[in-house]
């Protein structure tokens, strides 16, 4: 056999091998895609499980409590500045501690919706109508929120036909 031949069994081996690697690799790629898919499921699904806790955590604090079930009703049915200024200090801060528990919950939800973490059908379906139910409050007595988030609850007001 000469070095000719030698070389072009070397050359098809070598082929051989680089078809080999690709082969495994693609299998190993198509395997981590599949892995990383179902690690993002899971991640979709532990946020939606602590939004559901947090939320669970919220209504207990309103329902374990006539006052504050009673300053919920306030609340959702829009509040002015003034209505505050006239309440006693206790209720005053309860009301301000609830609207800032309400907003921080739903502008946390909103940060997720816009970080990819849940579906449209989702936010503007169920968590939109929420937003409605707090946001005139949040804005008349110009509860601290994110210009982003705000801007967020100013467009749900206008779309409702309550612009601020």
């Amino acid at each position: 056999m000469n070095w000719d031949a030698l070389g072009a069994i070397a050359e098809l081996l070598g082929a051989i091998a680089v078809f080999l690697t690709l082969a495994y690799l693609t299998v190993q790629v198509r395997q981590n895609s599949k892995a990383l898919e179902l690690q993002n499921q899971f991640s979709a699904a532990q946020i939606m499980q602590a939004r559901t806790d947090t939320v669970m955590e919220f209504n207990n604090v309103v329902l374990g409590s006539e006052r504050n079930l009673e300053t919920m009703v306030k609340i959702t049915n829009g509040l002015e500045k003034n209505h505050v200024v006239a309440m006693e200090q206790k209720e005053a801060a309860r009301t301000r501690m609830m609207l800032t528990m309400t907003r921080s919950m739903f502008e946390n939800i909103y940060e997720q919706h816009q970080a990819g973490f849940l579906s449209a059908d989702f936010y503007f379906g169920s968590v939109v109508r929420n937003i409605e139910t707090y946001a005139e409050s949040w804005m008349n007595l110009d509860v601290p929120m994110s210009y982003e988030f705000k801007a967020e609850v100013k467009r749900i007001l206008s779309e409702k036909g309550n612009a601020i």
